[in-house]
């Protein structure tokens, strides 16, 4: 669960350690966006179009200049989930840092922020 207020306190008392807060929620939020692309449907949600179901989350770590993050990686019972995140990170994490803060200077809503 990420919450505002603890990142913008642990970042003015550590700002590696916020940063590495807010990367690992971001890329945790990320590879949500992803399985729900390709599962074709929310969690819970009968459709159709769904082409597969969650089975939970592994946990994966993945090293950065920052430190490691412990990531939730999304499962799916029918096949592998697959997700950029791992594999084209260090190509993209300066561009990552940039995309988070364009976002928060460009006003995107707060409301997925206390997930």
């Amino acid at each position: 669960m990420f919450n505002i207020v603890s990142f913008i306190k642990g970042y003015l008392f550590d700002q590696e350690a916020g940063i590495r807060q807010l990367i690992t929620w971001f890329l945790n939020l990320v590879m949500e966006e992803e399985v729900l692309l390709q599962a074709g449907a929310h969690r819970y949600e009968r459709t159709d179009s769904r082409k597969a179901s969650r089975n939970g989350y592994k946990p994966r770590t993945l090293l950065t200049k920052y430190g490691e993050l412990d990531l939730l990686k999304p499962q799916f019972r029918e096949f592998p989930f697959e997700t950029e995140v791992f594999e084209k990170y260090s190509r993209v994490e300066k561009a990552i840092l940039t995309a988070v803060s364009e976002s928060y200077l460009q006003g995107v809503s707060t409301e997925g922020w206390k997930r």
